[in-house]
């Protein structure tokens, strides 16, 4: 994670009411909108002409659960570590 994407985790949680966002808040917040990014991009996987295989529906999966199972914390240089991506 760049400090430009922490910058922008921040201002993003500031426009959402948290005045001083902690570093947890900053990195949980970069990582749903990473997340939403990858669903994103893969949203015509579910397309109705379409039948997605069970590798892509548990990638998806772990996507959508990915907040949940995810304890992260930035390293000296800022970068985001403890968070396991679906691949």
């Amino acid at each position: 994670m760049t400090k430009f994407d922490q910058e922008e985790a921040k201002l993003q949680l500031q426009r959402n009411g948290i005045e001083s966002p902690t570093n947890e808040q900053i990195c949980m917040e970069f990582i749903r909108k990473t997340r939403n990014a990858l669903l994103s991009d893969t949203d015509w996987w579910a397309g109705q002409d379409l039948t997605m295989t069970q590798e892509q529906k548990d990638y998806r999966q772990a996507l959508r659960d990915l907040p949940s199972t995810a304890e992260p914390q930035l390293d000296e240089q800022g970068n985001l570590t403890n968070v396991t991506w679906p691949t």
